[in-house]
């Protein structure tokens, strides 16, 4: 009878299952679109990525500098590279084994290391010692030689020299307040020097051309500091020039966002508010401690760059099949595979993600929203670039979008981002992902350096969402032991700290692993951002 009595229980159920599935639905709820309202909430986890140690990581947060260590840096500035056009230009095929050698250390950094790994084998195969050519050529200065057994002291000792006393970087940079601008050397010897205009400017004026240089861009601003003493000294003392950059929305914290500013296509977002800046103009604002110059705070704090594009260049290995004559796995290949990740960021909140296997040189100087849009449309494929937005051309003219550039973009994804605050806000923000209770873990966006960036997915139904963090390059071995060794820019790399899918649909997120990806690096492009 109990038997009887659970199989009566199961048909009833059954039956009621079959019944509600078989019901008509009186309204089908339209498929959501990427303009749909921001998501009510971050991914329920953090991401492995978060936990991992980058070998790159350049050492404690903000919030631990050593004052001291900072104050001997006032008026220090690095001065960026100069922008690259990535044009492709004829390359000459090398021939001896120095040449194969240089040309695979191009091809490693930029990340192509298949190529690389083929021009090393033929190096080494012309020359086996190519390695020590290539140091002596480009690192004599840096590689120390075999110490030499120390000589045997002269007879008559020769007097010593006095000891040079070391003046402080600030302290030597202020002592060129009263130096008049030199006149260049002549053209030929024993003959007057050609006129210098500027020599005779008051230093009101010099500033002020100063400070529509820093306005128009820092780093030629500072360029201009390393061409005489007297330039060095305002570019590090003035310091009202450096908070007007640091306030303005162009290269400063004026243009950053600290909340999603548009949706998904670009669109902006409204507010009754003013939106939250860290250096208002209307406001009196102070320098944030431990910093102690302006200067350093555009150096130092986390902001996004327009000038140009974030690469992230990823490599994998993986074994290819045995060819079907051959039993033996020993001499089974072995493929590297080499894909690219692109992010440019816009001023008004949006930005482009890129995802393909096109080198840079092909397809960097055409990454726009427009292009993006121009690929997805059928049929076109004559799409001008806008010289307003893409900058023009090395000729000075602008040309259509090559066919290996569409074809990379038609995966092309818009999107928005948005960076932490960089001081605590009473009410915390919404978007901010609040751990259970007791789970002991910090919220999402818990670094000032952290960034949120949310683009379409594959389908209407998916976005992604990015969780990166800005960091700074570390300088190399090689370059540290250099006399002078390199001061990198700051906040230039976007480290992976979470990748995640949101199904709109079924509320569901989906995590992609990022085993194989690497950090975003800046590059600048020539023309972006100096319209």
């Amino acid at each position: 009878m109990e038997d009887n009595a659970e199989l009566e229980s199961f048909r009833r159920q059954w039956r009621e299952e079959v019944t509600r599935r078989s019901r008509p639905k009186t309204s089908t709820p339209p498929a959501p679109t990427p303009t749909a309202p921001p998501l009510s909430r971050l991914p329920p986890t953090r991401h492995e990525a978060s936990h991992r140690n980058e070998v790159e990581e350049e050492g404690p947060p903000l919030a631990s500098f050593d004052p001291d260590e900072l104050a001997q840096q006032v008026g220090e500035l690095s001065v960026e590279p100069a922008a690259e056009d990535f044009s492709r230009r004829e390359a000459v095929e090398p021939t001896s084994a120095l040449e194969h050698f240089e040309r695979a250390v191009e091809k490693e950094a930029e990340g192509n290391l298949g190529d690389s790994l083929s021009h090393y084998r033929k190096a080494y195969r012309l020359d086996s010692a190519v390695d020590k050519s290539f140091r002596n050529k480009h690192y004599s200065h840096v590689w120390k030689r075999p110490n030499q057994p120390t000589p045997a002291p002269a007879a008559t000792a020769q007097p010593q020299p006095a000891a040079v006393e070391t003046v402080p970087t600030h302290e030597l940079i202020a002592s060129f307040a009263n130096i008049p601008i030199p006149q260049a050397e002549p053209l030929i010897e024993n003959t007057p020097p050609p006129p210098c205009p500027i020599a005779a400017v008051p230093s009101d004026v010099i500033v002020e051309i100063l400070r529509h240089v820093a306005l128009d861009d820092p780093s030629t601003f500072g360029r201009m500091a390393l061409v005489c003493k007297r330039l060095a000294y305002h570019f590090a003392y003035e310091q009202h020039i450096w908070k007007r950059v640091c306030q303005d929305s162009k290269f400063g914290f004026g243009g950053m966002h600290y909340d999603f500013a548009c949706d998904l296509l670009g669109l902006p977002i409204y507010t009754l508010g003013p939106r939250y800046t860290p250096f208002p103009k209307d406001k009196p604002v102070e320098i944030p401690q431990p910093l102690s110059s302006w200067s350093q705070v555009f150096q130092t704090l986390p902001r996004v760059r327009f000038t140009g594009v974030y690469i992230s260049t990823v490599n994998y290995t993986r074994p290819g099949a045995t060819a079907a004559y051959s039993n033996v796995s020993w001499n089974s290949p072995i493929h590297i595979v080499t894909y690219y990740r692109y992010l440019r960021f816009y001023p008004d909140g949006s930005v482009v993600s890129l995802l393909t296997s096109t080198e840079p040189v092909d397809v960097v100087p055409y990454i726009s929203k427009e292009n993006v849009m121009a690929a997805r449309t059928p049929g076109n494929r004559k799409h001008q670039r806008n010289a307003s937005d893409q900058g023009q051309s090395l000729s000075g003219a602008t040309e259509p979008v090559p066919a290996v550039a569409m074809a990379a973009l038609k995966h092309g994804l818009r999107g928005r981002w948005h960076l932490a605050c960089l001081v605590d806000t009473p009410e915390p923000s919404d978007l901010a992902w609040k751990p259970e209770s007791g789970s002991g873990e910090k919220p999402l966006l818990s670094d000032q350096r952290d960034i949120l960036i949310e683009t379409e997915g594959v389908d209407s139904r998916y976005v992604h969402t990015m969780h990166l963090s800005l960091r700074s390059p570390t300088i190399p071995k090689a370059a540290q032991a250099s006399p002078a060794p390199p001061n990198p820019p700051k906040n230039t790399k976007l480290v992976w700290k979470g990748f995640w899918s949101y199904n709109r649909m079924t509320d569901d997120w989906g995590e992609f692993g990022l085993r194989n990806d690497r950090a975003y690096v800046f590059r600048r492009v020539r023309g972006w951002g100096l319209e």
